[in-house]
């Protein structure tokens, strides 16, 4: 890939209106290049970063106590994780300039002063637009679960209805057994279809975050844009999301402190994942 050179200051209403990034099609393989990218952007500053993890969970959990608290901390949760995002892209651009600097053969030290209040200001000067791309996904989150949840209803009223009437043409014991067999089925044909729902939300505002944040798209076409993109790369996003599961199972042993590296390693990756896929010309 190239080389990362600057991030695009916030917009005001006297900048000439930029073209939108274009999107490439990358192999599958890159879902697990990009948690690698992830890891060394924690390493490159772990210990800002854990101070960035501990005061964002502790944040979201005192949203979730006030009143609506659950409501607002989802609305306000991918504003606070593109603050991660700023930080890992202006540490990448840290670390090849300092690549550049070096010479060959010798360890590359970068820099890092100076990034936290760099992130702070580029993230400000994105709240606006971070704000309402965030509630534009929970509007369409929210319509579209709803047809999920209406038609996942009819499904099961449906069953429910076979399960009667199978009941009642068959002996109480064998039907009884029958009808309980054929619900638990009904009941795991459910779940899968609310997590199969739940993924392909997932991977069609993958990008929504970044391109917000680093790529100065506006909230609506930030939306389609990350659609589009994001099942144009279905294959490394499948792999990602494979692999995070267990990797989160293994974050909440120690008691959840896994959730400290956890975060950084999230928003280093995604940051490689737009970089891949919308590349220097987006980045920059």
């Amino acid at each position: 890939m190239g080389r990362l050179h600057s991030l695009r200051p916030a917009m005001t209403s006297t900048d000439l209106i930029v073209p939108d990034p274009v999107f490439r099609r990358v192999p599958a393989a890159f879902g697990l290049r990009w948690w690698m990218a992830g890891w060394r952007s924690f390493m490159q500053a772990p210990l800002p970063w854990l101070g960035l993890a501990v005061a964002l969970l502790v944040l979201l959990w005192l949203l979730a106590e006030l009143p609506m608290g659950g409501l607002l901390s989802q609305w306000l949760s991918l504003p606070l994780l593109a603050f991660g995002v700023i930080f890992a892209a202006l540490l990448r651009k840290r670390a090849e300039q300092a690549r550049a600097m070096t010479p060959q053969g010798m360890p590359v030290e970068p820099q890092n002063e100076g990034t936290l209040s760099s992130t702070t200001q580029r993230w400000t000067g994105r709240i606006g637009p971070l704000l309402l791309v965030s509630l534009l996904v929970l509007a369409l989150g929210g319509v579209i679960g709803a047809v999920i949840v209406m038609g996942l209803g009819a499904m099961f009223g449906l069953g429910l209805a076979s399960f009667g009437a199978f009941a009642k043409v068959m002996t109480p014991g064998v039907g009884m057994a029958a009808g309980l067999g054929a619900l638990a089925g009904s009941l795991m044909t459910l779940l899968l279809l609310v997590l199969l729902a739940l993924y392909l939300f997932s991977v069609a505002f993958w990008f929504v975050n970044t391109l917000v944040a680093l790529g100065g798209v506006s909230p609506w076409n930030a939306v389609k844009l990350s659609v589009r993109a994001g099942f144009t790369n279905l294959a490394p996003i499948t792999l990602f999301t494979v692999l995070l599961l267990p990797i989160s199972i293994v974050a909440m042993l120690p008691f959840g402190l896994g959730l400290l590296v956890l975060f950084p390693v999230l928003s280093g990756a995604s940051f490689a994942s737009y970089h891949d896929v919308f590349g220097d010309e987006a980045a920059a």
